[in-house]
């Protein structure tokens, strides 16, 4: 089960300033240029083809776009941050 997105597009950071900036970025990936920005690439290869599916990628503070990411390596670090971020201070209630 995946949990609902939290507010609009724009709210979560995706308005006309990340449009503006996925277009830069098409004539690249069409041209077959575009490298996985991702701090860790998650695909054989960093690579990302005319054809793949991509994502803008941004810093952690979304102060700043980072250029094209697989889908996987953007999802998977967003993921792992958002988990590591819900697991601190977790309380065990049983004694071990």
């Amino acid at each position: 089960m995946t949990m609902p997105r939290q507010g609009h597009t724009t709210e979560r950071g995706y308005g006309k300033e990340h449009e503006k900036q996925r277009r830069a970025w098409v004539p690249i990936v069409a041209r077959g240029e575009a490298q996985c920005h991702a701090i860790k690439c998650l695909m054989p290869s960093r690579a990302i083809g005319v054809r793949d599916e991509w994502h803008l990628g941004h810093t952690p503070d979304r102060s700043k776009w980072t250029g094209p990411e697989h889908p996987r390596c953007n999802t998977s670090e967003g993921a792992t941050r958002g988990n590591a971020m819900r697991t601190t201070g977790l309380k065990h209630t049983r004694s071990w």
